[in-house]
């Protein structure tokens, strides 16, 4: 976000001089912020919705054998709900979202978003088909499109560019964080529900546990989509462009630096296909092959998630290092090696005999793999023009999304439907997404690498 100062420096010292009397413009736009404590209050409430976005996304996971047997469905459908059903209308949404982002008030937007993924995460609840369940998903992925970038809009524009990068670790942290935490509370919510069994709700009669999780976790957030409106809308920040607000020069840029571009945008999208994979059909395996049980399953891969994201800072740290003495392609070598390094605990999580020995090699994975998680959109700001970023970035986050949110899930289902056609395999079609989806993103790391030498090189950034 630090371009965010250059138009106005810029447009100054280009303007016919007035006078002799030095301008000082500083002044009025770091003043022009929040304070530091309504800032951190932004980070705070957005950090929670996050943790809300991730249990409404990703509960489904830890009560797909309820699912499957009530509504009778295949992995391959399942796989469906949780990637293509949620992921389509995710991407396709961002790109009016963001023009609404634009055009009008950023908390109203949010709030909407909030409303309608918590209207249609507790109507999974009521869903009574494959049909139904993926029109309510989807409305999920509709609602939360919004979120992420009004989420990134608000908070870079409410703290000043030397200050935006420590507040935006931490909402990006927190987001990973929170998939760990949707295991470690949703698992116990699951439990008590399978425990309890059939209930007759007013209204809605006679559902099922899973109904009611659904029901239970979404509802909240149509009262909770009201905190947005206890931080202050920060006024807009915009670069200035040299150009319209059309596509055309940043998919020029593009081209000019295709294999760098191919590797941010095909093989970031991979790598957190295949992270994205294991989080939701992990839980699955230790259900199938060990016997597990939700109320077991969340808190174990909780804590392993969590522990995970932790060590997300040091990624970025060593990769800071890396660039400072001058590897301008620290970004995809430092992704190249961890994930080499992260193929070998995937592989061997789901041909170990002990439980316990698959949730460590899980955690070891996930604690490479998850170098990724803020190196893709750091490599498409480092190399970026600043008057392309922005448009750059929406592309990013579309095709990366898609890759990833729609392919993940869906890999391992249809593997498990068709190429082994046994729901007991779900750990061998795992171990395939490490070859067929990992491995190939560290290939397209490493043909990116001197493309990403070169646009340093060849263009100001």
């Amino acid at each position: 976000m630090s371009e965010t100062a250059l138009p106005l420096s810029s447009s100054l010292s280009s303007s016919p001089a007035i006078d002799s009397q030095p301008s000082p413009p500083p002044a009025p736009i770091v003043a022009d912020y929040p304070s530091p404590a309504m800032g951190w209050l932004t980070v705070a409430i957005l950090f929670l919705l996050y943790i809300l976005s991730l249990t409404d996304r990703n509960i489904m996971a830890l009560m797909v054998g309820p699912i499957k047997q009530d509504l009778g469905l295949s992995d391959l459908q399942i796989s469906l709900l949780q990637g293509p059903a949620f992921a389509v209308l995710f991407c396709l949404c961002a790109i009016p979202l963001g023009m609404a982002l634009d055009r009008y008030s950023r908390r109203v937007v949010l709030y909407l978003s909030v409303t309608v993924w918590s209207i249609a995460a507790a109507s999974c609840g009521l869903a009574g088909s494959f049909i139904g369940l993926a029109m309510a998903r989807a409305g999920v992925g509709a609602g939360e499109s919004g979120f992420g970038t009004g989420s990134y809009s608000v908070v870079g524009d409410s703290f000043p560019p030397h200050r935006v990068s420590l507040a935006m670790s931490v909402f990006i942290m927190g987001g990973v964080m929170g998939a760990g935490i949707v295991f470690l509370l949703g698992g116990p919510i699951v439990g008590a529900a399978m425990k309890a069994g059939p209930a007759t709700w007013p209204l809605f009669g006679t559902l099922q546990p899973w109904q009611q999780v659904f029901i239970m976790t979404g509802a909240p957030g149509i009262l909770l989509a009201f905190l947005v409106f206890l931080f202050r809308e920060p006024p807009r920040r915009k670069a200035a462009s040299s150009s319209g607000a059309g596509y055309g020069e940043a998919w020029a840029y593009i081209r000019r630096h295709k294999p760098l571009y191919t590797a941010a945008f095909v093989g970031f999208g991979l790598a957190y296909a295949a992270t994205i994979g294991f989080q939701l059909w992990t839980p699955v395996y230790l259900a199938r092959i060990h016997g597990w049980q939700p109320a077991q399953i969340g808190p174990v891969i909780g804590i392993a998630q969590i522990a995970a994201a932790a060590l997300i800072p040091l990624h970025g740290w060593t990769v800071d290092r890396l660039y400072r003495r001058g590897r301008k392609d620290a970004h995809l070598v430092w992704c190249l090696m961890t994930v080499l390094a992260a193929a070998p605990f995937g592989i061997a999580a789901f041909l170990v005999a002990s439980p316990w020995a698959t949730v460590v090699c899980y955690w070891c994975f996930m604690a490479l793999i998850l170098s990724t998680a803020s190196m893709g959109p750091a490599t498409v700001q480092v190399v970026t023009p600043a008057y392309l970023r922005g448009r750059v970035s929406a592309l990013y986050v579309l095709a990366s999304g898609l890759i990833a949110m729609a392919g993940g899930p869906a890999f391992i289902g249809l593997v498990t439907d068709k190429l082994w056609g046994d729901e007991m395999k779900v750990g061998l079609s795992l171990i395939t997404s490490v070859f067929c989806v990992l491995l190939p993103a560290a290939i397209l790391f490493a043909l990116g690498r001197a493309s990403m030498r070169r646009a340093h090189e060849g263009e100001p950034v």
